[in-house]
């Protein structure tokens, strides 16, 4: 085994005394934060050179294509990160906006969309609507309710809330709504999931942007008092954040600089005007949402991120609604660019089409992680090579790029996510997703707009079978490989391993083996006995 110069040597220890100085003083400094994304993308791009240039196998055509997936990923991976980086490269505030700065206060309608949602669940949400702080003359409650049930009816004439229904359920959510407004009146439309309970200060926190008349809508974030199935399954709602957090509070503040939020379907506040100038929510997609937002947006109207948290409501409560509601978003996300492509729709600055575009290929992350996952076995337990390099120049080029991202995204997550709980949140939901954005893709998929459940109450224990058996086996595999990587030291006439390319093996199959043990743990749905969370 061939051993590094010491040029070589001192340029690692170097690097790597950069990165640790990064690490201890970027936590509060943008321009230490600004150095550390400099550095991840200049050793990233070497790396990526590199592997280009010198590690694709050539030994038989499965190695030739295992190499290239593996390569084509990690390229992905760049220019994903390119993106995250000039978001994360300033940082800014949006100044507070109160409602003393209009001059006479609109009128709001808020819409509660509900289809099936129990009617308790319902009523947390009517009823803190009700007392949000704002006079009592110039807001009406609307429940929207496309499930037609007479215990809605007797609770909103109970409430003195109206009771909006139609005949039939045409274009889902978005359907509901619009029939809403072509029944309403008010200047300012909210848009309520059943289970978002708004709190007081909802409209004093939002409702004054629209003070300038170039506002079209303002987004609040979605977050949520009960464990998610991360969370629960792992009885880690004390130790992790809610996997939706990070998107919620960090992305979504970032892209409000390049007037590119997401309009997420609830906890926002849209100017009537606006919405009619697009025909009103959109339709033909199961992400009404995301649509509405862009082509709101590509009228040249200016949208606003509200970083407070003014509603609060239930995530999926078992990991079977979590894929559901997954699946729903990652199919609409490619039906959005059938439909209405960020890159050919007028309007769009250069930076919302670009953060359009990066958020719909996010959803082929399921893809990459399972090319990430299944590649160590490929080597360890079938002899097929994926990269072919020295252990040497793996700790030259490989190791910088990865303290490097793993400092970088410790920086900017603040405490929202980690890099091993991203590792266990796509490795849980990669084969669901892999399929249903291939699936959407290539086949076209005509799947419905189905209603996430909410307000769950069982005292069943399962396990999730059906979900886990992918995760099983790569478990089953990952263990065969470390078993053979032992027998490659202690008896090397048995396994045909190259001791060079074992380490970074060992090291890999092993770290995906950590997210793999801690996936399994939460296909384990544990029962949830109350019926409201406290």
């Amino acid at each position: 085994m061939e051993t590094m110069n010491a040029l070589q040597t001192t340029y690692l220890l170097i690097v790597l005394l950069i990165l640790s100085l990064c690490y201890l003083y970027g936590k509060k400094n943008q321009n230490v934060i600004r150095l550390s994304i400099v550095l991840f993308l200049v050793l990233q791009l070497i790396y990526l050179i590199w592997r280009s240039a010198y590690t694709l196998p050539s030994v038989s055509i499965l190695s030739i294509i295992a190499g290239f997936l593996l390569l084509f990923t990690e390229w992905m991976g760049y220019f994903q990160s390119l993106v995250t980086t000039t978001l994360f490269w300033k940082r800014t505030k949006r100044k507070k906006v109160f409602l003393s700065s209009f001059e006479t206060l609109p009128t709001v309608d808020v819409m509660i969309a509900t289809y099936n949602e129990p009617v308790d669940l319902l009523k947390r949400t009517i009823v803190a609507a009700q007392i949000m702080d704002y006079p009592d003359d110039l807001y009406e409650i609307l429940v929207c309710d496309d499930g037609r049930r007479d215990d809605v009816r007797v609770l909103c004439e109970e409430l003195g809330v109206r009771h909006v229904t139609r005949d039939d359920n045409k274009q889902a959510k978005a359907g509901n709504l619009n029939h809403a407004m072509s029944v309403s009146h008010g200047e300012i439309i909210v848009t309520m999931d059943a289970d978002m309970v708004p709190k007081a200060n909802f409209m004093q926190e939002t409702l004054g942007y629209f003070s300038d008349p170039k506002v079209s809508f303002v987004q609040a974030p979605q977050a949520f008092y009960n464990d998610d199935p991360f969370q629960f399954n792992l009885f880690a709602g004390d130790r992790i954040n809610n996997e939706q957090d990070f998107f919620m509070r960090m992305l979504e503040e970032r892209k409000d600089r390049f007037n590119a939020t997401m309009y997420i379907g609830s906890n926002a506040l849209f100017r009537r005007e606006a919405l009619e100038g697009i025909g009103g929510f959109a339709t033909g997609v199961i992400t009404e949402d995301m649509a509405t937002g862009m082509l709101i947006q590509a009228e040249g109207w200016e949208t606003v991120f509200v970083n407070s948290v003014v509603a609060v409501g239930l995530a999926p409560e078992t990991y079977k609604d979590l894929l559901k509601q997954r699946d729903r978003w990652c199919r609409g996300n490619i039906q959005v660019v059938r439909k209405w492509n960020p890159l050919k729709t007028k309007g769009l600055s250069f930076m919302q089409k670009l953060l359009y575009m990066d958020g719909i290929h996010y959803w082929f992350f399921g893809v990459y992680k399972i090319i990430y996952l299944i590649s160590p076995i490929l080597y360890l337990v079938f002899g097929i090579i994926v990269l072919n390099a020295s252990f040497e120049d793996l700790l030259l080029f490989w190791v910088p790029s990865f303290i490097a991202a793993q400092v970088f995204a410790s920086l900017i997550s603040e405490k929202k996510r980690t890099t091993m709980w991203t590792n266990v949140y796509d490795s849980a939901l990669a084969p669901s997703m892999a399929w249903a954005v291939l699936s959407e893709t290539f086949l076209k998929g005509n799947v419905k707009f189905n209603v996430t459940r909410k307000g769950i109450q069982t005292n069943e224990r399962q396990f999730l079978w059906r979900a886990s058996w992918f995760h099983i086996v790569l478990a089953v595999l990952s263990m065969i490989g470390i078993v053979r990587v032992v027998l490659a030291f202690i008896a090397p006439e048995l396994v045909d391993l190259e001791i060079n390319s074992v380490l970074i093996n060992l090291f890999w199959v092993t770290y995906n083996l950590i997210g793999i043990f801690l996936v399994i743990m939460i296909f384990f749905e544990r029962p949830r006995y109350r019926t409201a969370e406290r």
